[in-house]
């Protein structure tokens, strides 16, 4: 059974590659940082406090904001100015899932895995 996290990550890799096609003219890939969302569970976290981080919760809320802390039972977000840039906090229990955006670097290199 192929699980929504990884659908979703293909298509996002799906059509990233159309785009570097398209942006590079229909030759080599464009250079450069593309920011891939990943969907993490809740306990992991604690690797994202003071990074931004998009949380969708039971209820259909979606709140995008810097994680400033977290804990068993609640996490806070300080939303950004066009929210009021306060601080909001969110109970473990009403959490649906998490994004969490990482930048990958696309620039060609040597690969590291050289022949001899």
């Amino acid at each position: 059974m192929t699980s929504v996290f990884s659908v979703r990550r293909c298509a996002a890799l799906a059509l990233l590659g159309c785009a570097s096609l398209f942006a590079a003219g229909g030759g080599v890939a464009a250079q450069g940082r593309v920011r891939i969302i990943d969907i993490i569970s809740y306990e992991q976290l604690g690797a994202h406090v003071g990074k931004e981080v998009v949380v969708r919760t039971k209820l259909g809320s979606r709140r995008t904001g810097t994680l400033v802390r977290y804990t068993r039972t609640a996490l806070r977000l300080r939303l950004g100015a066009r929210d009021g840039g306060v601080e909001l906090d969110i109970p473990s229990s009403s959490v649906r899932d998490i994004e969490v955006a990482t930048e990958t670097d696309t620039t060609p290199g040597v690969d590291s895995a050289q022949k001899n």
